[in-house]
This record gives C-alpha cells, sequence and structure tokens, in this order.
C-alpha cells in the first residue's frame, strides 16, 4: 500500500500533492487519530478561509469544526473503516481576519489503509455547492411566491362576479366558480359531473329554439379548439325558476400532443341585468390595473405596428423612457431580431382568430444592442383596430442561471473524471505494492503487475529482464486486446536486416530514468533502426507514445519496463510518467527483494540438509519412517526438524521439533537447538530433565528463539516409552483400539520463561503399535483449528492400526492434507513395535 511519507525521487507525498494541487475539488489527506493535516490542495485551504491547516491537527486548525460534528465523522471513517458522505453539509469557519464564513459542501471522507489493511487516515474530498444551495433556496423562494400568486388567483376565480366553469375532454363540469353557481341557481358542488347535454339546463337560443347539447360553446371549443366569443344562451334558474340569458364565451385550454383542447374553460355574463355585467368588467379592469401597477410584470397595450402604452417594468426591461413611450418611438416589430418575426406572425394570427396567444418565449433587443430572453403572452381587447394586452416576464436571470448550473455541472463532471483519474492511479500503485509484497516468484510477480498495468496507465505492457548472455528478453506481457498479446511479447525480437543504431532496447535500458517517446516520423525512422522488432511491434500496434522506465535493484539494472498508448487514446504527459517510473520503482524493488530471498532461500535449504539426520537407525523389531514435505506457499524455509538416535546399546531417543520462524535465522537456531538437545540427552536419562537444561541453553545462547520439542526416549527391550513436551502437538499412539493421543507431559515453548520446569510422563508400548510424532503444519491451516485438526488426525489413524510405519505416514498425509497447497512445513516420524 502506498504511504504518503515513502522516500523517493518525486515520489509519494510530492506526487499524491501535484496529484492533489490539480483538482478543482476541495481535497485534504489527514493522517492518524488525532487527524493531522498532512496535504491539501488550493481549493480547500479557500474552502476554510485561506487558514494555514498543514501539520496541524484539525482541533488545533480548525477548532470551530468539532462543534459542527465532523471531527465526529472523520473517527467513525477510522473506527468503521468504512466512507462517510454528507450532501450539502453546512460548514462554518472564520478566515485569518476573524470573518465568519459560510459555506455548503457535499462531503466525502474515504478511509486510507496502511500495508496491513488498517485504516490510518482519512482523505477528504468537498466539492463546494454553496451556490447550489443558494440557488435553490432563491428557488424555494420563488416557487413560494408562486404558490401565494396562485393561492391569488384560485381567491381571484372564487371571487370573480362572472361565472366560470370548467370543462373536461369530455364535456363535463369539472369545477365551477361561486358566481357561475349564483346565476345557475346551483350550488357549485352540484354542477361537478353535468355535460352540456343535460336536460336540467332546457337551453334555448335568443330566438327561442332548443339548444341542442353539441352546441354548446363548450362542446364546440373542444370539438374545434377555438374560442366561441359571446354566443347568447338562456337557461332556467335552478331556485327560482325564472329564465336567465346569459353571454358565454368557451376558450379551449390544455391542448394535447394530437393538438385537442384537454379542458375547455367557459365564462359567462348575465346580461339579464347590465348592472352585472358593468361589475364585472369594472372588476376586470380594477384586475389589470393593480398588475400594471405591481410593475412586476412588464405590461404593454399595442397595436399591429408600435406600441401604446406600456408600465414602468417593461421600460426598464428593454431601457426605453417614458419620452419613447410618448413620442411613439417604442415599434414592436423594430425590437424583435429577425429570426423571431415567424413567431411573432403566428402569434398575431393566433390573436386575430382566437383573441389571445398562448404564452411563448423570444427574445427582444434592448436600447444598448444585447439580446433580452422573455415570456410574453397576450390578449385581445379590442378589434377595431386590433389591440391587445401583452404580459411579459424577464427571463434573463432564469438563463443565466441555467448557463451557470450547465457550466457547474460541467466542471463537477469534469473533477468527477479527474477524481476518478487520481484514484485509479493511487489504486494501481497500492495494488502493484500488494502485488510485490504478496509475491514471491518473479515470473509470477511481473504477470500479475503487468495485468494491473493495462489498461489503467497504457494499452499495452512488457517487462524484459535480461538473459545470461545479458540480452533484454520479454519476461511479461499484456494488452487490452488479449489476441493482440503476441505483438507485445515479439519486442524483443532480434531484425537481421536492420542494424542497431539509434533508439534501442539496451539504450532505454541504459538510461539514467524514465524515458518519453512520442513517435512522429524521426522517432519511427529510429525505431525501424532499433535492430530489434520492437519497430514492427510498435507499428502494429499503433503506438502514439511509449513511456520506458529500468528497474534498478541495489547493486544492479535489472529489467526495463515499456508501457504504450495505442490508437486514438490521449498519449501520455508528465504526470502519467511519473506513475510509471513509480511503477518501475516498485518493481525493481521486488526483483531485489526476490533475490535476496532466493540468497536466503539457498542458504536456509543447505544448512537445514546439514543438519538433519542422512538415515534413521535400523533396528531389530522396529521400524522407522520419515516424511518432509515443505510448504508451497512462500519461498522461505521452516525451522522443523527431526532425529532419531541411540542413547546406549537399548534406548533409542525420539525427537521432533519447531522453531518458530521461517528464514535463515531458524534455520540456524534449529541446528544449534538439535545440537544442544544430543548432548544432554546422551548425558541425562530422563526426558524433562533433558528438556530443562536445552530450555536454559536457548534462553543464554539464543534469547530470541522459541521452539517446540516432543522428546521421548524408548527402551527396546521393554517397549517403556519416557516423554516429555515443550508446547509441541502430542503423539498418537496406534495399538489396535481407539488412537490414542500422548498429552501427559505438556510444557510451555523452550526459551518462553525463565525456570521453566517440565515433566516426564511414560507410557507402556505393547507390541503391535505404531506412534506418529509430527509437527504443527499437519494438523492446523486456515480453514482448521488445532483442536479440529487433532480430531481429524485420530479419526484417520483409526484406519491404520496394522501396517508399516510409512503406511501410518501415510494415512495421515491422505487423512489430512488433501490439498496441494501448504502454508507451513510438515514434518512426520513414525516409529512401528513388530
Amino acid at each position: 500500500m502506498v504511504s504518503i511519507h515513502e522516500n523517493g525521487p518525486r515520489l509519494g507525498a510530492e506526487l499524491i500533492g501535484e496529484l492533489l494541487a490539480e483538482l478543482p475539488a476541495a481535497v485534504a489527506y489527514l493522517s492518524g487519530p488525532e487527524h493531522r493535516f498532512e496535504l491539501t490542495n488550493d481549493a480547500f485551504r479557500r474552502l476554510v478561509g485561506g487558514r494555514l491547516v498543514e501539520g496541524a491537527t484539525i482541533r488545533e486548525a480548525l477548532p470551530e469544526l468539532e462543534r459542527q460534528g465532523y471531527v465526529e465523522l472523520l473517527d467513525r471513517v477510522l473506527r468503521t473503516g468504512e466512507a462517510q458522505h454528507a450532501d450539502e453539509s453546512r460548514l462554518l469557519v472564520t478566515d485569518p481576519g476573524g470573518r465568519a464564513l459560510e459555506r455548503f459542501v457535499d462531503l466525502v471522507c474515504q478511509p486510507v489503509r496502511d500495508q496491513g489493511g488498517v485504516p490510518g487516515g482519512v482523505l477528504v474530498q468537498a466539492a463546494d455547492v454553496s451556490e447550489h444551495v443558494h440557488d435553490r433556496q432563491r428557488l424555494e423562494q420563488l416557487a413560494q411566491q408562486v404558490a401565494e400568486e396562485q393561492e391569488r388567483y384560485q381567491s381571484l376565480f372564487r371571487t370573480m362576479v362572472q361565472g366560470v366553469v370548467y370543462h373536461g375532454a369530455d364535456g363535463r363540469i369539472i369545477a365551477a366558480n361561486p358566481a357561475a353557481g349564483e346565476m345557475l341557481g346551483v350550488d357549485p358542488e352540484r354542477l361537478v359531473g353535468l355535460g352540456p347535454e343535460d336536460e336540467q339546463w332546457n337551453a334555448v337560443r335568443e330566438d327561442g329554439f332548443p339548444f341542442a347539447g353539441d352546441e354548446h360553446p363548450a362542446a364546440v371549443a373542444l370539438r374545434t379548439g377555438t374560442t366561441v366569443r359571446g354566443q347568447v344562451m338562456g337557461v332556467r334558474h335552478g331556485r327560482t325558476g325564472e329564465r336567465r340569458w346569459l353571454s358565454v364565451t368557451a376558450v379551449p385550454d390544455s391542448f394535447g400532443p394530437d393538438g385537442r383542447p384537454r379542458r375547455v374553460y367557459a365564462m359567462f355574463e348575465d346580461v339579464t341585468l347590465q348592472r352585472h355585467t358593468a361589475a364585472a368588467l369594472q372588476e376586470r379592469d380594477r384586475l389589470i390595473g393593480r398588475l400594471r401597477d405591481a410593475d412586476v410584470l412588464g405590461i404593454v397595450l399595442a397595436d399591429e405596428s408600435r406600441i401604446l402604452d406600456a408600465n414602468g417594468a417593461f421600460l426598464r426591461m428593454l431601457g426605453y423612457t417614458t419620452d419613447d413611450l410618448a413620442a411613439g418611438r417604442i415599434r414592436w416589430p423594430e425590437m424583435t431580431p429577425p429570426e423571431w418575426a415567424p413567431l411573432d406572425a403566428a402569434a398575431l394570427e393566433q390573436l386575430r382568430s382566437t383573441g389571445s396567444c398562448r404564452p411563448f418565449e423570444k427574445e427582444y433587443l434592448h436600447v444598448d444592442g444585447h439580446r433580452v430572453p422573455i415570456l410574453l403572452g397576450a390578449a385581445v381587447i379590442g378589434h377595431e383596430p386590433l389591440q391587445w394586452i401583452t404580459f411579459i416576464l424577464d427571463q434573463s436571470e432564469r438563463h443565466a442561471a441555467e448557463a451557470e448550473r450547465a457550466r457547474l455541472r460541467s466542471a463537477a463532471e469534469g473533477a468527477r473524471a479527474q477524481a476518478q483519474q487520481v484514484e485509479e492511479r493511487l489504486g494501481l500503485l497500492l495494488r502493484a505494492g500488494a502485488v510485490v509484497a504478496a509475491t514471491h516468484d518473479p515470473r509470477q510477480m511481473l504477470q500479475q503487475s503487468v495485468g494491473l498495468i493495462v489498461p489503467v496507465i497504457g494499452d499495452f505492457v512488457a517487462v524484459l529482464l535480461p538473459d545470461r548472455s545479458g540480452r533484454l528478453t520479454v519476461a511479461a506481457a499484456d494488452h487490452v486486446a488479449p489476441e493482440r498479446r503476441s505483438l507485445v511479447e515479439a519486442v524483443d525480437r532480434p531484425n537481421s536486416s536492420r542494424p542497431g543504431r539509434g533508439w534501442t532496447l539496451e539504450t532505454a535500458f541504459t538510461a539514467t530514468g524514465a524515458q518519453l517517446l512520442r513517435p512522429g516520423r524521426a522517432a519511427r525512422s529510429g525505431w525501424a533502426a532499433s535492430g530489434t522488432g520492437l519497430a514492427t511491434a510498435m507499428e502494429q500496434l499503433s503506438a502514439n507514445s511509449l513511456v520506458t522506465v529500468p528497474l534498478v535493484t541495489h547493486t544492479r539494472r535489472a529489467g526495463l519496463l515499456i508501457v504504450g498508448r495505442s490508437g486514438d487514446r490521449t498519449p501520455f504527459g508528465a504526470s502519467d510518467v511519473q506513475v510509471v517510473e513509480e511503477l518501475g520503482r516498485r518493481l525493481g524493488a521486488g526483483l531485489a527483494n526476490l533475490e535476496e530471498f532466493a540468497r536466503d532461500h539457498s542458504v536456509a535449504q543447505t544448512l537445514q540438509r546439514a543438519v538433519l539426520p542422512e538415515a534413521l537407525p535400523a533396528l531389530a523389531g522396529l521400524d522407522l519412517a520419515l516424511r518432509y514435505l515443505p510448504a508451497t506457499e512462500g519461498t522461505q524455509v521452516g525451522g522443523d526438524w527431526y532425529d532419531a538416535f541411540l542413547v546406549d546399546d537399548d534406548r533409542l531417543a525420539l525427537v521432533i521439533g519447531d522453531v518458530v520462524g521461517h528464514d535463515l535465522g531458524s534455520a540456524s537456531a534449529m541446528g544449534q537447538v538439535r545440537n544442544a538437545l544430543r548432548a544432554y540427552a546422551v548425558d541425562d536419562s530422563d526426558p524433562g530433565s533433558v528438556l530443562e537444561r536445552t530450555d536454559r541453553a536457548v534462553r543464554r545462547l539464543l534469547p530470541d528463539t522459541l521452539a517446540t520439542v516432543f522428546y521421548g526416549r524408548l527402551e527396546l527391550a521393554t517397549g517403556r516409552l519416557a516423554y516429555a513436551s515443550a508446547g509441541h502437538p502430542p503423539p498418537v499412539l496406534v495399538d489396535g483400539g481407539a488412537p490414542e493421543l500422548l498429552d501427559a507431559a505438556g510444557g510451555l515453548l523452550l526459551g518462553a520463561v525463565a525456570s521453566a520446569r517440565y515433566a516426564t510422563a511414560e507410557r507402556a508400548l505393547a507390541r503391535p503399535c505404531g506412534l506418529l510424532l509430527y509437527s504443527d503444519g499437519l494438523i492446523e491451516s486456515r480453514g482448521r483449528s488445532l483442536d479440529e485438526g487433532l480430531t481429524a488426525l485420530t479419526d484417520a489413524l483409526a484406519e491404520a492400526a496394522t501396517g508399516t510405519a510409512d503406511e501410518l505416514c501415510a494415512v495421515a498425509e491422505r487423512g489430512l492434507l488433501d490439498a496441494p497447497e501448504r502454508a507451513d512445513d510438515v514434518c512426520m516420524l513414525a516409529v512401528r513395535l513388530t
């Protein structure tokens, strides 16, 4: 895993700092439980009012954030290891001058883990969305204003003296105002659901003939989609029974996709009482006057050539004065840009035919020449000559807000893309570091590493290592298209028809650092003269750029990393080179570590073979067998050992042990512990005493060593076994009954504590029988506990009551080592008394 304090040229914190500095979003990295600021970018410093925070804890630098719950949020990220999100979170800070600043941010806090996977810091990403929040608040205020306006219009609808009835698409009434109910003598609620054809109306024309339902103004407006004006009809009053004459105008509304209206509102006046008609006209005039005096919307009176009257809101909107208005200099056709003329012509035709035009958006020219976006609607107030009132709403702020939102969305998308690229690159370095640390085979490490590089950094990659002659050959390669991998693998093939000159693999291999190649014609000619298959491969791969990095260990150049991009993908830039160079450094360090591991492994194996007995004693009535199975995972050597030797003519020493550790030191210590125990066994007949003396030697001579040992002393004539154990798994006795664990003489590991005591236990072995000594690698694994392993071992040996010592080992191996992979060495010493 990448550490932001890691040393190296242009690596670690410097590289991450440069990457963070390019981000428009505010980013900071805080380390440790005290949340100390390690890295911040300019955007973050601006976010917190320009205060200097790096090197200080959050409580020292920004104490006000603790009261706002942000410190607890960071604590939760470290405690749970899970990212935390906060949208439009309110942030209150003060600048260095003490001025309070309010921000709203979209916040993401992500844990940054160390090599052990433990969260050690928090990466904070904050997007300043203050303008969005303020815009939304303004929109909410505007929505509230619209709702209030709508309520006022509803109030107007309810208080209008004209009767207003809304008809649905089927002609039936869906709403009626109180005035309509009063004129018709029916409660407005009872009008809902009635249609034009209902007999209740008993409607007649002015000449007295019945008025058919399909000739009702609302039905005609629904059928034709046009306004029906001034249709006079007589209806019977619902309460008094008298006939009332109404002048009805039906206006289609809410047109559907098929162009047909989905609703019609019918307005009617009771022309039997001219006073009611006059009152309705006065109410209309008052409504228009209130709208004009409110000076919120632009309101104009116009004819077909010029504007006759206008309120102050309209004049301010377009930069005109009352003098311009009085002089007749405001002509709406001249204020309209040419491209909007067809729309104006269509609206004028609607006014002539229907008396109104549907609201639409267009532009007017301001006096200073700039364009003003507007929304307008109009209604005719006179036909000879044609005159109308137009309501105009300035759309400039809305358009500016929409443009700003679009800009912010674009910027946010760009920031997200950059953040994703940085995250991918950091993730690549983390994964590459994990592969290098966890893999012990050079070929496997290189192949897994190139698989990570493609396609995050490049489209193809190759790692070349020198062979015994010094010639560079491909050790690992990959391509985004698997079928083209063979082209990458061909970069090292000799090209005898082209002598090596110009840019070559050897040139890149011996370079002092990373090389960036952006091949034009000259570079391609250099490739063509490279003396290898590189030129052909690059042409076939359509490479637009290459980065080469020599892989350097502590003592030598170990290889060459080549990463390329093809086709239309953006060629490599400076930041890409830094990432590839860091990958090369990590691969070089990994190769160096593997070389060191290989040397230690070879020495440890040699040492282990030197200290283990080459052959077991051959004794009458006794069958001995040995199995040693090294671990399959990793390359290190364990500290397991076994021993069997005569301490006198009739007594056989049986030993199995395991020094804690898997390195050269463990193998060396194993040999010393084995030799010490041998010496004490020859001199002392009590197994417990032998382990005590060995323990004192280990603590005095090998103070950093821990070891488990089972030591048994078998009398060949009687079968009596005396034994002691220093923390080692108990042997298993197989004598025809249930297998028995010899666990009566347990003790602590050698070297664990001062003055350790070890008891001696005895067991008489009846012939024939078998005894299996083993190391913990046989019974313990990742998926099986020690107790589960002991149970599995005794169950398996229940089938080995008879047979040779070697068969006893085989039964144990088949029963417990069913998987081909092993994380630990396995050592077994079997004894069969016949």
